[in-house]
C-alpha cells in the first residue's frame, strides 16, 4: 500500500502459512484503469519526461545561481524557492511511472500520472509569481540596474517553465479509463 489515501482500496486477509503461522496480506479490490498508449509510446514519454525534467532542474538551479539582484527581494525568491516542492513531487511521479501497458491500480495512476499533472501545473504558478515578482522589480525597483543578470534569470526561468508545460500538456492529453469489472455469472 502507498499511502493511507488508497487504503480503501485494500482489505487485509489473514491466510496461514506452510508453518502454521497467521500472516496478514493486503489484497486489492478497487478499481483498475487503463490508458490510451501503447506500451511503446508509455516507454518513450517516460524517458522524456525524464529529460525534459533533468533539462527542467538544470535550468532552474542555474538561474537560482545567477547573482541577480532580484532574487534577493521576497517576491522573487519565494516563489523560486518554493517551486522545488513541485519539482521533487513530478520526479517522484515520473520515476513511479509503470513501464509496462496493463491495468493499473488506483494508487499507480494517482501517484505517477496525476501526480505529474498536478505538480507540473503547481510549478506552473509557482514561476508565472515568480516571473511576475522579477518583473515588478525590473520596472519598479531596478529602474533598469543589473537589468542583463535579470534578463539571463527570467529568460531561463522561463525556458524551464516552457519545458513543464511540454511536460504538463502531454500529461494532460493522456486518457485515462476506468476498466468495465468483468460480469460473472455465479
Amino acid at each position: 500500500m502507498a499511502s493511507k489515501k488508497y487504503i480503501k482500496d485494500y482489505t487485509l486477509v489473514e491466510t496461514e502459512d506452510t508453518k502454521g503461522q497467521l500472516k496478514k496480506t493486503a489484497v486489492y479490490h478497487g478499481d483498475y484503469f487503463n490508458l490510451n498508449l501503447e506500451e511503446t509510446e508509455i516507454k518513450t514519454l517516460r524517458w522524456r519526461f525524464l529529460l525534459l525534467f533533468i533539462a527542467t532542474l538544470a535550468l532552474h538551479v542555474i538561474a537560482g545561481s545567477i547573482n541577480n539582484p532580484g532574487l534577493y527581494k521576497i517576491y522573487v525568491a519565494l516563489p523560486y524557492t518554493g517551486a522545488f516542492f513541485p519539482l521533487l513531487f513530478l520526479a517522484a511521479g515520473i520515476l513511479r511511472m509503470p513501464a509496462e501497458k496493463r491495468p493499473y491500480r488506483n494508487e499507480e495512476i494517482g501517484l505517477s500520472y496525476k501526480r505529474i499533472i498536478n505538480m507540473s501545473r503547481l510549478y506552473l504558478i509557482f514561476m508565472a509569481a515568480g516571473l511576475l515578482g522579477a518583473l515588478i522589480y525590473l520596472l519598479i525597483v531596478a529602474r533598469g540596474l543589473a537589468i542583463e543578470l535579470e534578463a539571463i534569470y527570467i529568460g531561463l526561468i522561463a525556458g524551464a517553465s516552457f519545458l513543464i508545460w511540454l511536460i504538463y500538456k502531454r500529461a494532460n492529453n493522456i486518457e485515462i479509463s476506468k476498466e468495465q469489472p468483468a460480469l460473472t455469472n455465479e
